[in-house]
């Protein structure tokens, strides 16, 4: 019986061997097509150091000036100074006061995604809303949807963009 059990383990391990040594992966890793579940154990996935990019979306509700920054690779910070810079620029060098009592005011901001802003109405009577999504086309969507709560005039998107590395989506 000790002899049955010893041939049956051995005709096993030699099918389970013959699996790993058929499989060219196990000894190039970087042959095309071998990647996640085709290595071995103890083998660590390639790393795909993607950079980040940070966009942001301001609006002037007061003259309606929208101030947009994308693709910002410095940082967070940096982008939504670039979109304050831009929505003061786009208002024609002033800042003026809104009925909320702000300027230039953060709509939305994103990292390495979509953004949109939509407006309804005109100014001192309508409404305004940011969205930040992985997908542009659900960052306009939802900003249209808020901001339609807001007024009851026609929303429309007045921005939209998105903030990433050309790669980042391949991987």
């Amino acid at each position: 019986m000790k002899h049955i059990l010893l041939v049956a383990a051995i005709i096993l391990s030699s099918f389970a061997n013959a699996n790993e040594m058929s499989n060219p992966c196990v000894y190039h890793p970087d042959l095309p097509g071998c990647a996640g579940n085709n290595r071995p154990m103890g083998q660590t996935k390639r790393v795909i150091n993607i950079p980040d990019r940070w966009g942001a979306i301001y609006l002037n509700s007061a003259n309606l000036a929208i101030g947009y920054s994308e693709n910002n690779t410095k940082g967070e910070e940096f982008a939504r100074r670039e979109a304050l810079a831009n929505c003061i620029k786009a208002g024609g060098g002033k800042n003026p006061i809104g009925r909320n009592g702000k300027g230039c005011d953060l709509m939305t901001q994103n990292r390495n995604s979509c953004s949109a802003i939509a407006i309804g109405g005109v100014v001192g009577d309508g409404g305004a809303a940011g969205h930040s999504d992985s997908s542009l086309k659900r960052a306009e969507e939802e900003a249209i949807a808020k901001c339609s709560n807001f007024t009851t005039h026609k929303c429309t998107i007045r921005y939209s963009g998105c903030s990433r590395h050309p790669d980042y989506l391949r991987y």
